[in-house]
């Protein structure tokens, strides 16, 4: 079996949502796919000296 993963940006109504697809392949078709999508957040206040925020993602 082979495993494909990607990492990208969607908008929903002008706002990012973080998504991780993980796609896997069985003779040279989709298997199964499974996605995660999250909203972004503030950092924890004990981890936000660790943070470099991008730009457009604040």
């Amino acid at each position: 079996m082979d495993r494909w993963t990607t990492e990208y940006v969607i908008s929903y109504d002008g706002k990012p949502s973080y998504v991780v697809s993980i796609m896997e392949f069985r003779d040279g078709k989709v298997f199964r796919e499974t996605q995660y999508f999250g909203d972004p957040f503030a950092p924890w206040p004990g981890r936000a000296q660790w943070v470099e925020m991008m730009e457009g993602r604040e």
